[in-house]
């Protein structure tokens, strides 16, 4: 007889058989959901960090660049400072200092042109129609309401309808999700992801919208695979013409790579 915190018998199984049930129509009724208010090319080519090919990544002047190149949208990476700023930068540290452990005010005096989440939202508003693809840089699983203050200014901005909610941390995005099932997220994952089986992105578990896979691990199948659930595939970080063509020829929804103008003559975007 099964035995544990449902009881004994008959019981504990009917709760077991229950569980099971509702995981499975949890996972089988998992749909992607495309943004209701971003771009609708069938390839939508982004902007990696803004234009950190030709500009200082992650700064207001990289997505400005982005824009005015006619880029269907940007990437960016979001990080919290010690007094709460949402910062948009990439490395878990500045200086050999956590940025997590440092006043904006410390960040913005070593990273010139640092730019705020509140002022890229600022910006974009005089861009409609344009992806925001927003990367919360966290790990493990306290992460301090770093999730929570993200979900707050989206919901301030405005303009949730043109945001996706991108990690490689799972957490994270369940964290999103439980906070404001509206909001689209994406499971960002790469070789290292994929070598561990128990780690590996089962983005039905957490209906997610979009997986975004490193170029390298794109295939048919895979695409095939994702859009058969309605779920885009958006690839990092590429910049080579050919590739962004093989991936486009593949149907890939969104490439993203750091010089606007390789992107823009690849011919992928529509």
């Amino acid at each position: 007889m099964l035995s544990g915190p449902f009881g004994t018998g008959p019981d504990a199984a009917a709760y077991v058989l229950a569980l099971a049930i509702a995981l499975s129509l949890w996972r089988l009724l998992w749909w992607g959901r495309r943004l209701p208010d971003g771009p609708s090319a069938p390839t939508l080519l982004v902007g990696h960090r803004g234009a950190r090919g030709v500009e200082p990544e992650n700064t207001l002047a990289a997505f400005r660049r982005a824009f005015d190149e006619g880029l269907d949208g940007v990437e960016f990476d979001v990080q919290r400072s010690l007094d709460g700023v949402l910062v948009l930068t990439h490395d878990d540290e500045v200086d050999g200092r956590p940025v997590a452990g440092q006043s904006y005010a410390e960040i913005a005096g070593r990273i010139p042109g640092l730019a705020t989440l509140d002022e890229l939202f600022e910006l974009a508003r005089s861009y409609p129609g344009r992806l925001l693809n927003l990367e919360i840089k966290a790990r493990g699983w306290r992460t301090a309401g770093l999730e929570r203050d993200v979900v707050r200014a989206i919901g301030a901005s405005g303009l949730a309808g043109r945001v996706l909610v991108s990690s490689f941390n799972p957490l994270s995005l369940l964290k999103v999700r439980l906070r404001d099932p509206s909001l689209r997220v994406a499971w960002l994952y790469d070789e290292s992801t994929v070598a561990v089986p128990w780690a590996r992105p089962r983005p039905g578990w957490l209906h997610a919208d979009a997986v975004h896979p490193r170029y390298a691990l794109a295939d048919a199948a895979l695409v095939r695979a994702m859009h058969a659930r309605g779920v885009a595939v958006n690839v990092w970080t590429v910049n080579d013409p050919e590739d962004m063509r093989r991936l486009g020829g593949l149907g890939v929804d969104a490439i993203m790579g750091d010089d606007p103008g390789t992107l823009r003559t690849s011919s992928v975007g529509g």
